[in-house]
């Protein structure tokens, strides 16, 4: 059967074009504007209620918004008559969801408007100034980059092509063939899965890098490390992306994001890629891969590289050449920080994940208050001096104790080097410091009630953590 496709945009068009001058021309249509327009909106409503299971929404953000977030976002969204529910991957459950009104009107065109406060539609296109809003967001003076009024530009069984109209982003509709949640449940399972974000197909010269956190792919020219010389990446494309329940969906296709991209050098790579279009890459779990038009991009995990939950346990903390604390690291936001507790029923510190690396960082940062004081866990380099900064930029990172995984993956320890530091002051310690508001008379804490359970204010050396 042969598909009808509304050019939506066309219809309101015509439908503000002046009358022809000729008095005796045959008029283009037969009915009026007016009456056109409302019967293509009644056709477009027609074709999203109908559908069985609902629609997917690829809601990329609008990243020309100075306040905007980076990157496209998964809804389901499922019509009625006069009422959208919404399901969306920005929820902990992907079985909630949120009804509330839509309306199909005109303005300049016709419009889908999700003009009824729901949750999910609103979560990334309503503002938040120094306050936080109903979603816990501040400083997003624009909003988060998304929209919640839509031009329709063409409506079929097969897509719906909206776009924004204040940001004037493209977004498309697609059917599902499963309930939503079920749908959503696939994508959450796919991000969470994802945690590679470097992938390398040497045939074909082909390196990507997964931006994560801000849903932007890299496409680079890639040469392999030889005997002669080091591993060469040039990076060609950088294209949003989100995530779907078979893997990534870009917001542009290749060729159509290769429109105007010129390499000195780099011409057969472009066409080789041009030749290989695709807006989808398939993830493949089981062999960490990611594939479009037949080729497979592996992804390749660096040397000691643990995933998030391999770190959340019970500990031994070793310092100072044998001095040890039991501690906990426990799951803080996931895949980012762990709370570690242990050091003092004060207070509890924050260790950062580096999910490019699989390594835990601990940095310096404040732990509590008392008078004009603020208490800081402060990094400090012994090494170069006993230097010690108020920072929360400076610290160390772990690196896998890898003989101690191979040898039972659920009791290994990781080493602790230096991380970001001052040059020539790698810090390899951490100690108790009180700042004064005025920014003088700091020294150590003076009430030991805060100090570690060795009464002491110094983390000398600190070499380990061991798993129990």
């Amino acid at each position: 059967m042969k598909t009808r496709i509304f050019s939506l945009m066309m219809i309101g068009l015509l439908a503000i074009t002046s009358v022809s001058c000729v008095k005796d021309a045959d008029p283009v249509f037969d009915k009026k504007p007016s009456v056109r327009m409302q019967e293509a909106l009644k056709n477009a409503q027609d074709i999203l209620r109908t559908a069985p299971h609902g629609w997917r929404m690829d809601d990329f953000m609008n990243e020309s918004n100075t306040t905007a977030i980076k990157g496209g976002y998964t809804i389901a969204l499922k019509f009625t008559e006069d009422k959208v529910t919404a399901w969306g991957e920005m929820m902990n459950d992907v079985n909630i969801c949120y009804t509330s009104l839509y309306i199909m009107t005109t303005d300049d065109g016709p419009v889908l408007s999700f003009d009824d406060n729901n949750y999910i539609l609103h979560y990334y296109s309503t503002p938040s100034g120094t306050s936080r809003n109903q979603y816990g967001q501040t400083g997003h003076y624009q909003a988060l980059g998304g929209d919640f009024e839509f031009l329709i530009l063409e409506a079929s069984a097969d897509c719906v092509k909206l776009k924004g109209k204040r940001g004037g982003q493209k977004i498309n509709l697609y059917p599902l063939d499963k309930e939503p949640a079920e749908f959503l449940a696939g994508v959450v399972k796919v991000r969470e899965e994802m945690l590679v974000t470097h992938y390398e197909d040497a045939s074909n010269n082909l390196s990507m890098d997964l931006d994560r956190d801000n849903r932007h792919i890299l496409i680079n020219y890639f040469e392999p490390a030889t005997a002669e010389k080091e591993a060469y990446e040039e990076n060609i494309l950088d294209i949003a992306y989100l995530y779907t329940e078979t893997g990534i969906h870009l917001k542009r296709s290749l060729k159509s994001a290769l429109k105007g991209v010129t390499a000195e050098g780099r011409e057969a790579f472009i066409k080789m890629l041009e030749d290989h279009d695709t807006q989808d890459m398939t993830w493949d779990g089981v062999a960490r891969s990611l594939s479009f038009s037949g080729i497979v991009v592996a992804g390749v995990l660096p040397e000691g590289w643990l995933p998030y939950n391999d770190y959340i346990g019970d500990y031994v903390l070793s310092y100072n050449n044998g001095t040890t604390i039991d501690i906990k690291l426990e799951k803080d936001e996931y895949m980012k920080s762990y709370i570690l507790s242990g050091l003092n029923s004060h207070y509890t510190l924050t260790v950062s994940y580096d999910l490019a690396s699989g390594a835990l960082v601990l940095n310096g940062q404040t732990i509590g208050q008392s008078g004009e004081y603020t208490y800081w866990f402060a990094p400090w380099s012994l090494v170069g001096g006993g230097s010690l900064w108020y920072s929360t930029s400076y610290g160390m990172r772990s690196v896998l104790d890898q003989a101690s995984y191979d040898a039972d993956p659920a009791h290994f320890s990781i080493n602790w080097v230096s991380g970001n530091s001052a040059a020539g002051k790698p810090i390899d310690s951490f100690i108790l410091y009180q700042r004064h508001s005025s920014g003088s008379g700091n020294s150590a804490i003076q009430d030991a009630s805060w100090y570690f359970p060795t009464t002491n204010y110094r983390m000398a050396y600190l070499s380990s953590f061991t798993k129990k």
